[in-house]
């Protein structure tokens, strides 16, 4: 139901040089890849102009280490203004960072991404047409939550909510001019938009309304009986996507709304993920069936690459074990890569890599696996921090694209502490 189910290896462009550190890229025809860019996202400039709080907060996250910082107390309206900068007991960081660079990388994002679209804005993919998927919606939200940019998140949220079906969910995909390409919703995107409205809630307030509106709808239509999470709302469990698995935002629904069940549906993305994982690797398809076996020909790809991010997320704002213990396998696995053998794609068991190096949706997440080690993986985790950083600062790489893109914000995010429930 994502774009992402499109991609084929005979729609990737050949390795392109440039990058960070000398990286290449893809052209990935799921919508995720491509450089190209039209003169709307120059028109949107002005919604960039208005984020005042980024201006000011990206001055006072200058400092290039990620020790501990005091956070910023409200103001402009938000609890909580960039940097947060809150690093977890739980997860190691880059011995060097810098939260200009996640604010740097979200203006980038935000001039070439975001766009007008009549009462509210949209994030497009420019090398699909200037498309819009409920996906990149919600990492738009995200994004702009903890940087605490409400008149983003609001232009956000307000094309989601005009695109929803009988289900109270966004469909999935429509084209730059509005029309509707895709029924149907995917439950990806839709608790990234519950979970950033929530942080919403908690940032500005006002949005209890809508958050415990939109994830009733995820648990009664995208998650089963046995608290199974569908890829969808369409009825169908068959198979799942564990990259859609995302077990500390239903710790967060679970406190939130007094819905003790999403705790079960934790539980359970847990024990799917173990069946489809490899058992030394930890690497997971990106469609795994009931038996736990990859599906619809699919191995660790494009999808199945956020995996470790989600992960990250349970281990290092809940310290749940069961993340920490997957996560070792994939930090295992990639450290013997080293930071500059990461690859778009491989077997489960590790074998036969893909040709394409500098991609942050690859890269990214397994940075965030990394801080799951702390201190063990501290060389990489530096070296992995970077290479993200200097490309999704400057958008002008070949790796820099709409998926890309949206991937090098919000692993930045995570790797400087400024992405934690408030």
């Amino acid at each position: 139901m994502r774009a992402s189910l499109l991609l084929s290896a005979t729609m990737l462009t050949a390795v392109l040089a440039g990058g960070a550190g000398g990286c290449a890229s893809p052209s990935d025809a799921t919508g995720t890849g491509g450089t190209g860019n039209s003169a709307g996202t120059t028109g949107d400039a002005g919604t960039t102009g208005t984020a005042g709080t980024s201006g000011t907060t990206g001055t006072a996250g200058s400092t290039a280490t990620c020790g501990p910082q005091t956070a910023p107390g409200p103001s402009g309206g938000a609890n909580f203004p960039f940097p947060q900068h809150k690093l977890s007991p739980n997860c190691g960081y880059p011995t060097s960072c810098n939260d200009a660079d996640v604010m740097t990388s979200w203006n980038t994002y935000k001039t070439k991404m975001i766009v007008n679209n009549g009462g509210g804005l949209r994030v497009q993919r420019p090398e699909s047409g200037n498309d819009t998927v409920s996906e990149g919606i919600a990492y738009g939200m995200l994004m702009a939550v903890y940087i605490g940019d409400k008149t983003t998140f609001d232009g956000l949220w307000a094309y989601a909510k005009a695109r929803r079906n009988g289900n109270g969910l966004m469909n999935w995909h429509y084209d730059a001019n509005g029309g509707l390409v895709g029924n149907g919703a995917a439950t990806d995107a839709d608790e990234d938009m519950g979970f950033a409205l929530v942080m919403a809630d908690k940032q500005w307030g006002g949005y209890s309304g809508d958050a415990n509106a939109l994830i009733s709808s995820i648990l009664s239509k995208e998650v089963d009986g046995s608290n199974q999470l569908r890829p969808d709302d369409s009825g169908s469990t068959q198979d799942s996507n564990p990259s859609y698995f995302a077990p500390a935002y239903y710790k967060t629904f679970a406190t939130y709304t007094g819905q003790t069940r999403w705790n079960q549906v934790a539980d359970a993305v847990y024990t799917k993920l173990n069946q489809c994982a490899n058992a030394t690797t930890g690497l997971v398809p990106d469609w795994c069936n009931t038996s736990g076996q990859a599906a619809r020909g699919s191995r660790y790809y494009y999808d199945a690459a956020r995996t470790p991010f989600r992960i990250a997320q349970d281990a290092c704002w809940n310290n749940d074990s069961r993340a920490v213990t997957y996560l070792a396998k994939v930090a295992a696995f990639f450290n013997g890569l080293g930071p500059t053998g990461i690859r778009d794609g491989y077997n489960l068991d590790g074998t036969s890599p893909g040709s394409n190096a500098g991609i942050m949706v690859f890269e990214g997440p397994v940075g965030t696996a990394m801080m799951a080690g702390k201190a063990t993986y501290a060389s990489f985790l530096l070296q992995n921090y970077t290479r993200v950083a200097v490309t999704s600062k400057s958008g002008t790489s070949s790796a820099y694209n709409y998926y890309n893109g949206s991937w090098g914000v919000l692993t930045l995010m995570m790797m400087t502490g400024n992405m934690t429930p408030f």
